[in-house]
């Protein structure tokens, strides 16, 4: 499997985001919360992802790039979980909601249980 994490990969239009944001279903998984949705296929993408790391909780940016660098790892590592199909195509944001950073490890954890919930 590529693992690589293009661009393509990335939900970046506005009304795309916003209409996530509205209609998808949100999942808990410690520090995250997941907001994810099935949507139209699209032509050879499998899920577009969005990262958010608050600057409330992280006034520096340093730290919000750490914790951003750590999840765009953990999911280009394990896109696996993330493809279900030729047929489904998800849109999921991946907000970090805890006040600490936490080492990668825990990250992944997280992460990882929240990703295995997605398709439950």
């Amino acid at each position: 499997m590529d693992h690589s994490f293009p661009k393509e990969l990335r939900l970046t239009h506005k009304r795309d985001i916003d209409h996530l944001f509205a209609k998808g279903r949100r999942l808990k998984s410690h520090p995250f919360v997941i907001i994810c949705e099935e949507i139209t296929p699209k032509a050879g993408i499998p899920f577009k992802v969005l990262i958010s790391v608050p600057k409330r909780n992280f006034k520096l940016a340093v730290d919000r790039n750490y914790l951003k660098r750590c999840i765009r790892e953990v999911v280009r590592c394990n896109k696996d979980l993330l493809i279900k199909g030729e047929d489904k195509t998800f849109c999921i944001a991946i907000l970090y909601s805890f006040k600490t950073k936490l080492e990668f490890s825990r990250l992944e954890e997280g992460l990882l249980n929240g990703l295995k919930k997605i398709h439950s």
